[in-house]
């Protein structure tokens, strides 16, 4: 392993050893949002999954380690992430099942919509462009920041690319749901299934899990909250992410 992780890199090791992440020690680096959201996902036996703005791969490697054997592709427009994603996807031996493609989502629309998946997956930028304060950090300034990735493209993207009936999965602030649900409407993307995610019991939701269904109908199943801490201590259901455990 130390042979592929560069000085300028760490290798975080998860999920009792099961699974290794290399991430630069500067840059964007995932946080438990991206575990959240894989945790969500449902994923049935032969289908094909999409995971846009991909990152270091993390979310389908992470479903891949889990044991699942469906074919995953992920899109990242960061060279530097990508480069990481091609060497987490080896590290962890799912070379087999998970690709990357080095690309800005919007161009390889067309050639990707030849073959439909019936699951897309997404951690996007939270904040608006010109909102917040300026990252100077590059690859975080993207990561965080709708430059290049906003909720317009992305749903559009996902209902692109979605085959009939096919399932959306998406993490984002609570405060922007109703932006969300709305421009997820317009594409023909219907909400079906939202968790709120709260810091701890007694606060308020920060982020917000939503699974959407394309050319679907009305109907929309509220689940129960997840808190991420108990007091200062992770919750025991956050715990079972980093354990597998179902």
């Amino acid at each position: 392993m130390r042979e592929i992780v560069e000085k300028d890199e760490t290798c975080d090791i998860l999920c009792n050893e099961q699974l290794k992440i290399i991430q630069k020690k500067r840059g964007y680096r995932f946080s438990i949002d991206a575990i959240l959201l894989a945790s969500f996902v449902r994923l049935r036996k032969h289908e094909r999954l999409l995971d846009i703005g991909s990152g270091c791969g993390i979310i389908p490697i992470y479903i891949a380690r889990k044991g699942c054997t469906n074919d995953m592709t992920g899109v990242e427009l960061q060279t530097g992430l990508f480069d990481a994603a091609q060497k987490n996807r080896v590290l962890n031996r799912c070379e087999d099942s998970v690709r990357f493609i080095n690309a800005d989502i919007r161009t390889v629309i067309t050639q990707m919509k030849k073959h439909p998946f019936q699951v897309i997956v997404s951690n996007p930028p939270y904040t608006k462009r010109r909102s917040g304060r300026t990252c100077p950090d590059e690859s975080r300034f993207l990561a965080r920041y709708e430059e290049k990735l906003d909720i317009e493209i992305l749903t559009s993207a996902a209902s692109s690319l979605l085959s009939a009936k096919g399932r959306f999965y998406v993490i984002y602030p609570a405060h922007r749901l109703g932006e969300l649900i709305h421009t997820a409407q317009s594409k023909k993307l219907t909400l079906k299934k939202l968790r709120a995610v709260h810091p701890r019991q007694n606060e308020k939701a920060n982020l917000i899990l939503a699974e959407f269904l394309k050319d679907a109908g009305e109907g929309v199943t509220i689940e129960r909250p997840l808190y991420v801490y108990s007091g200062d201590t992770i919750s025991d259901e956050v715990k079972k992410y980093y354990s597998f455990e179902d």
